[in-house]
């Protein structure tokens, strides 16, 4: 039997942050997962501007920037009607900006290897099968390598993704009603011309795509669409064909790729906002739905609520206090963070999905770049919270 200050489960951005940042406030952390390191993760590949300072906090910006990626410092949009807008990602001052195309399995892996020479005990492979909980601990009985262990922990952190076991198991899984009805799917690309330092939105029919380039001649295409449009079209080629290919500077990149690799599938695309706290529990990242992924920041929704996980727990030890009462605090420090984000990207998903009202905004927005500018600013800088 291992006994911990902590537990968590599930070793995503959000869940090595947390798993970090408790483990340099001196706690015993053991982190999780199911699955063993490198491994893909679906995702649109684009680190935010915003995520500097939290990984320069914890000391891996060097070892983000040795590792394969593409430097991105333009935004462009485009229409299937032909309009197109294209600004820089900088701010009110003109420093410039830049993001990164970088793949999630090298995000993950750097994370999770920081968590490790960090003091955390890292558990891979590991799959949770049950939990309980007695006045004072969480009981964890876990399966790895085909054998039953059970681990002991003050608290338990659930970092395990959009459809979270421990939410589920904990009642905390809340309405599992989706938004927007959309179908999300993701595939590489090998391109001889690949995004050139950009990150890219183009609208179709019935959705958007996204791109960024990921290094050399590979790029990132994730896109979501109307889940009744699969009915129609019983293959990914079929709906490629069919929808994406109506944006004509979409299906310039498309023609001059080569598909490499697995396709991948999500659905739905968007859920609502869930309790992500009870006594001595919290949910991070996907698991607490706090992202809205329209504009690829998921990342940084991620690895900002682990921050804020890690600082909520810190303050309840200090405090022998992990009450729902004390707990709620970390919530309501989530949602005053993304407020702004959050309903930005909520506009933007519904105009999507009505072009007669996004493509005169992408034209007005080309003629008169200010108001591009004041929403990638809002998106690109870190700490806002309204």
């Amino acid at each position: 039997m291992q006994k911990f200050d902590v537990a968590v489960v599930g070793a995503g951005p959000a869940g090595s942050v947390a798993a970090i940042s408790l483990a340099r406030r001196g706690y015993s952390v053991a982190l999780l997962d199911k699955q063993r390191f490198p491994r893909e993760k679906l995702c649109g590949d684009f680190v935010n501007p915003a995520n500097w300072p939290v990984f320069r906090k914890l000391g891996v910006e060097k070892k983000l920037l040795s590792s394969d990626h593409e430097k991105v410092t333009m935004f462009r949009i485009t229409s299937f009607s032909g309009e197109e807008a294209e600004v820089p990602l900088s701010s009110r001052n003109g420093d410039t900006f830049f993001g990164l195309g970088l793949r999630r399995a090298s995000l993950d892996h750097l994370l999770l290897k920081e968590a490790e020479s960090g003091g955390v005990a890292v558990l891979q492979e590991c799959r949770l099968r049950e939990l309980r909980r007695d006045s004072d601990n969480w009981f964890l009985e876990v399966e790895r390598s085909r054998n039953l262990e059970e681990l002991h922990a003050k608290i338990l952190i659930g970092a395990d993704g959009r459809n979270s076991w421990v939410a589920h198991r904990l009642g905390l899984a809340g309405s599992a009603t989706m938004q927007g009805r959309a179908v999300g799917f993701q595939l590489r690309l090998k391109s001889a011309k690949a995004r050139q330092g950009k990150v890219e939105i183009h609208l179709f029919p019935g959705g958007y795509a996204g791109l960024v380039g990921l290094g050399g001649d590979t790029v990132n295409l994730c896109f979501a669409v109307e889940k009744y449009r699969l009915f129609h079209h019983r293959s990914v080629d079929l709906l490629i064909e069919s929808c994406l290919t109506q944006n004509s500077r979409l299906k310039e990149i498309l023609d001059r790729s080569e598909r490499v690799g697995e396709i991948r599938s999500t659905y739905p695309v968007y859920f609502p906002l869930r309790r992500s706290y009870a006594e001595a529990v919290l949910l991070v990242g996907d698991a607490a739905r706090v992202n809205e992924p329209v504009s690829g920041e998921g990342i940084y929704f991620a690895l900002k609520s682990g921050e804020l996980a890690a600082k909520c727990i810190d303050q309840g030890f200090r405090r022998s206090d992990f009450s729902a009462d004390h707990l709620r605090l970390y919530e309501r420090e989530c949602r005053r963070t993304f407020r702004l984000r959050r309903s930005i990207n909520s506009l933007i998903r519904l105009l999507i999905y009505r072009p007669a009202l996004f493509s005169p905004f992408i034209r007005f927005s080309a003629e008169r770049r200010g108001m591009l500018d004041s929403i990638v600013h809002a998106i690109c800088q870190p700490g806002i919270a309204r």
